[in-house]
């Protein structure tokens, strides 16, 4: 055994981490580059055995081919002398996972069947990945997959630990040891015989699909607390694997969705022929799942594992509380009222006109003839600040220039005024604002038009000049309400920077990440958010967007800290903002379901055309009770104030999926492939789609 504080090379050892039957594994430093490793040697009466020695580098060398997130990294194999022996040690370095075992996180954390089917994605996209390069694990269990810091699982010891036989290389026999030769072992197979595959079992050869039966076991446990093939002793258990086929998931935890168990089914398959063939046919299918509950919203009432076995109401496949029967009844009987008012008023004036008292202002974006390119963003970017510092005040109605975009069906590149003027009366606004702004040395010169759209009278022409264009936003703010003679006591005293961020380089940071995030590029947008916090840790726009990009990757976990942080920097977000903050808060920490309803069903009656929310409304009905008459209405009311809305037009083509209408789900997909041309993704929506329907040849072409 190594002792504390032993170098191997540029290798320090820390601490030691485990032991298995080949050998020790160990903390260590890297001096060269400065990071945490783990350290995998041989034991030492392996030291001086050839064969063991050759296997071990064979099987080091095979498992660095793999290279996934979800996978742990072999970074490569050395020799050095141990300084207390002097004798020479091989050793591999490996990826060092900070976290505990898959075993240890189910014991402690409290894991739901939407959390778990987004687990077992991520492990089963590992298993794919080696299965790619016909390597098979052979020993997968919970003691093998790590959750890390972050609640990433990572897959462990590819035949590193204790294989049952050595990976097969070109030329090589395919004999493996049978259990009856391993029992005459002692520990040799203690603690795995229950993730066995029959043939495993057997000792006939093994490939993929026997990691695919063990993945199956992995499935069964994570989601029900149990094995499927649990005996008294061992001979019992391997008894049970090979005749014994096991009680269904769903009698041992109800909330277990159909499409889940029929996984689950077949990768439990006693004969190899009936499981999945290929590995990345499971990740679709899991993926599957877990886009029924990327909303956010399934996940919550899709139960906890609960390890007693209590029986709990079943409705539409969902365990639903008959609490929250009531509180989903009561929800959709206000929304079908609300609906019903909305869908008789049509497309144009569904939710779009002013109230009375409030004043309707269209925004256009401003021109830059700064000269000055860098300064472009400011074009979208000043419109916006103004829009969120007018639309705290209730009795104004501010329309963007998106939204005016939204409603010329017909619109080219660049509309006339005169299509604009038309669009903004169609949504109820009686007056325009346009603008320009230059540069003046180091200080920044905006020049506001604010018209009356009936009478062309110009209301308000002003000339706003400094260095803080948020400032200046304050002051053109003030101006047009005194203008409209609007009170000011019901808009924010604070200033737009008390809204936003006081930093202009932020606030075009997380303007790019919501170009990316309109789009569902998650992972770019989250890169854009975060260099945006880097620079002003209180922007909680940008929290509230990170979370809900996560939440909307399937990353629930994740997206909750996130949310946490906007809801404590909550006073810096405007009106709208911190009412979604409150309703995904209401949902990821607080587990309140009922409020979280009763909120969104208010924001969408307080912004009714506003497309994003009552996109996620349509996600929240659609997927929390199945009830696609009122989910459905919300996604196409979405779609008649936007018919390109990228958002919309995923999550629609998703739910379709999860009723199996692939043809509609093809429809929905080709449209956004066409809005998003550089984004992979509906491509790859759309092969699924596509390969559900049979149509494997356009399937093909898309990937």
């Amino acid at each position: 055994m190594l002792q504390i504080g032993t170098r191997l090379a540029q290798f320090k050892v820390v601490e030691k981490l485990g032991e298995g039957g080949m050998g020790a594994v160990y903390l260590a430093d890297d001096q060269k580059l400065h990071r945490r490793v783990a350290l995998k040697t041989l034991s030492a009466e392996m030291f001086d055995n050839a064969e063991h020695q050759e296997r071990f580098v064979r099987e080091a060398r095979t498992a660095a081919q793999i290279s996934h997130g979800n996978v742990m990294a072999i970074y490569d194999i050395d020799t050095a002398v141990e300084p207390s022996t002097g004798k020479t040690i091989q050793f591999i370095v490996m990826e060092y996972v900070k976290g505990q075992s898959l075993t240890a996180y189910l014991k402690s954390t409290k894991i739901d069947i939407a959390s778990t089917v987004r687990l077992a994605e991520k492990i089963a996209s590992g298993l794919a990945a080696a299965h790619k390069l016909r390597i098979v694990h052979r020993d997968i269990k919970t003691d093998n997959i790590m959750i890390d810091e972050q609640g990433e699982p990572k897959i462990l010891d590819f035949g590193l630990a204790k294989p049952l036989d050595p990976v097969q290389m070109d030329g090589e026999s395919s004999a493996t040891n049978t259990v009856s030769q391993e029992l005459t072992r002692a520990g040799k197979i203690l603690g795995t015989v229950t993730y066995m595959s029959p043939e495993q079992i057997k000792g006939e050869p093994i490939d993929t699909r026997s990691d695919v039966f063990s993945f199956g076991i992995l499935l069964y446990r994570m989601t029900t607390g149990e094995s499927p093939f649990g005996g008294a002793t061992q001979v019992s258990t391997l008894a049970k694997i090979l005749e014994t086929a096991p009680e269904p998931p769903h009698a041992r935890n109800a909330d277990i969705p159909a499409e889940l168990e029929r996984i689950i089914d077949k990768c439990l398959q006693k004969d190899p022929n009936d499981r999945y063939q290929d590995t990345r046919d499971l990740v679709v299918d899991l993926r599957n799942v877990r886009r029924s509950y990327d909303s956010g919203t399934t996940e919550t009432v899709s139960g906890v594992v609960d390890r007693t076995g209590a029986t709990k109401t079943r409705r539409l496949g969902f365990a639903l509380s008959w609490k929250m029967v009531v509180v989903i009844l009561f929800a959709l009987s206000l929304l079908f009222v609300l609906l019903s008012d909305l869908l008789t008023k049509g497309k144009r004036s569904a939710g779009s006109g002013v109230k009375a008292g409030e004043t309707g202002v269209a925004i256009l974006s401003f021109d830059n003839r700064t000269g000055d390119t860098s300064l472009n963003w400011l074009g979208t970017g000043l419109p916006e600040i103004l829009i969120t510092d007018l639309a705290q005040n209730r009795s104004m109605r501010v329309i963007s220039r998106q939204r005016l975009l939204d409603a010329i069906e017909t619109h080219g590149e660049n509309p006339s005024d005169e299509e604009y003027r038309q669009a903004a009366l169609d949504l109820g606004a009686v007056n325009l604002l346009t603008g320009t702004y230059f540069k003046l040395g180091d200080q920044v010169r905006i020049d506001a038009r604010l018209e009356d759209i009936g009478s062309g009278k110009i209301l308000l022409a002003e000339k706003v000049m400094g260095a803080d264009p948020f400032k200046l936003i304050d002051s053109l703010s003030q101006k047009i309400r005194s203008a409209l003679n609007i009170e000011t006591a019901g808009s924010s005293s604070a200033g737009v920077a008390q809204l936003t961020t006081s930093s202009p380089e932020a606030y075009k940071l997380y303007l790019v990440g919501m170009q990316t995030f309109g789009r569902s590029e998650y992972d770019s947008s989250i890169a854009s958010f975060e260099q945006a916090i880097a620079i002003d840790s209180t922007l909680a726009l940008a929290y509230m967007r990170i979370g809900m990009a996560y939440t909307f990757s399937g990353k629930q976990q994740k997206g909750a800290a996130y949310f946490a942080k906007a809801r404590q920097y909550q006073d810096r977000l405007p009106v709208r903002e911190r009412n979604m903050v409150d309703v995904y808060a209401n949902i990821w920490l607080d587990r309140q379901i009922g409020q979280a309803a009763t909120k969104l069903k208010q924001m969408v009656a307080n912004y009714p055309d506003d497309k994003e929310i009552r996109t996620i409304y349509g996600i929240f009905l659609a997927q929390l009770d199945r009830d696609t008459t009122a989910g459905f209405a919300q996604f196409d009311t979405a779609l008649q104030l936007d018919q390109t809305y990228p958002f919309a037009l995923e999550v629609y083509a998703q739910i379709y999926a999860m009723f199996q209408r692939y043809d509609r789900s093809v429809e929905l997909t080709r449209k956004l492939a066409q809005i998003v041309p550089v984004s992979a993704q509906p491509h790859e929506q759309m092969a699924v789609y596509l390969g559900k329907m049979g149509q494997y040849d356009g399937a093909v072409s898309e990937y």
